[in-house]
């Protein structure tokens, strides 16, 4: 039986926020994507496109420096279309996700550092042999943002018809930004509200020194309606307990933004609002474990 990736990458479940009243609140859960996480949609395009262009062939390397949802994608969708993979990880990696990656058949290469100090030993690898190695170079590759105007919103847009207010997490932006480029043609009137991390969460906090990611931000950020900060305390540790009992187990970025949303719509009505869970909570059991009130938790009778 041949498999469509492309309709499954696309149907991906929408869920309702049962316990945000008087407005109707969905989230797409991209942990039932293949791979756990959203970072798919992306590598896949990229992918896609490499071949279809000739960029990318079977005597080429798949190279890119990653340590997360995107380096778990490359190398299982890498394995899935025999492609061989070198991916640079900082060596502090957690180990389940090291073991993860080496289970799909990538080679790992681990830096004493952090993710910029893996970005530059990937850019020296492929300035030494372009002929040997498919940079997939996530942060600057146009085929990223096109993934999500593509995969993620045509399938959205056809199961709600209409959506008022859209949010979503600043991370590597590009979910943002192509998903509120694909909404404003759609809805004119739609507000985009991105969530931006302050403390102790994985994401950017500064916009104009980061390498990478500055450039495209600059250019489609006219998109956004408005930046809302949110801090680990006040946002995410709320959130885990607040809708652990609806057992809505998702990542830290989920939680603080279904957090913000349910306080901002406390004496509003009648809006829809759209917002994306872009990975499972098992990364981040650690974490959040300690933060957990037992009282929270409804168990299976």
């Amino acid at each position: 039986m041949k498999v469509n990736i492309e309709k499954l990458l696309k149907t991906v479940p929408v869920t309702r926020i049962n316990q945000i009243v008087d407005n109707e609140v969905y989230t797409l859960l991209e942990k039932f994507n293949m791979c756990g996480s959203i970072k798919v949609k992306p590598v896949y395009w990229i992918m896609k496109k490499a071949i279809e262009s000739g960029e990318l062939t079977k005597d080429k390397i798949v190279l890119e420096a990653s340590s997360w949802n995107t380096a778990i994608s490359i190398a299982y969708l890498a394995n899935l279309f025999d492609f061989k993979v070198n991916l640079i990880v900082p060596a502090s990696t957690a180990s389940c996700k090291k073991k993860l990656i080496k289970s799909y058949w990538a080679e790992l290469i681990e830096l004493d550092g952090v993710t910029d100090d893996c970005i530059e030993l990937r850019d020296r690898m492929f300035e030494e042999n372009k002929e040997k190695y498919f940079l997939t170079d996530q942060f600057n590759n146009e085929n990223n943002m096109e993934a999500h105007y593509n995969l993620t919103w045509p399938h959205i847009v056809e199961k709600l018809w209409k959506i008022d207010f859209f949010v979503a997490w600043l991370g590597t932006t590009w979910t943002l930004l192509w998903t509120a480029k694909y909404l404003k043609e759609k809805f004119p009137d739609i507000k985009i509200i991105a969530i931006n991390p302050l403390n102790k969460v994985e994401g950017i906090k500064d916009y104009n020194k980061v390498r990478n990611i500055w450039k495209f931000y600059k250019d489609y950020k006219y998109l956004i309606d408005e930046v809302i900060n949110v801090t680990f305390e006040e946002d995410v540790v709320p959130g885990v307990n607040d809708f652990i009992k609806e057992w809505y187990f998702n990542g830290i970025s989920s939680w603080a933004l279904l957090s913000w949303v349910k306080r901002y719509l406390k004496w509003k009505k009648w809006l829809k609002w759209v917002t994306i869970s872009p990975d499972w909570w098992d990364y981040y059991f650690a974490e959040l474990y300690k933060h957990i009130d037992s009282k929270n938790v409804v168990w299976c009778d």
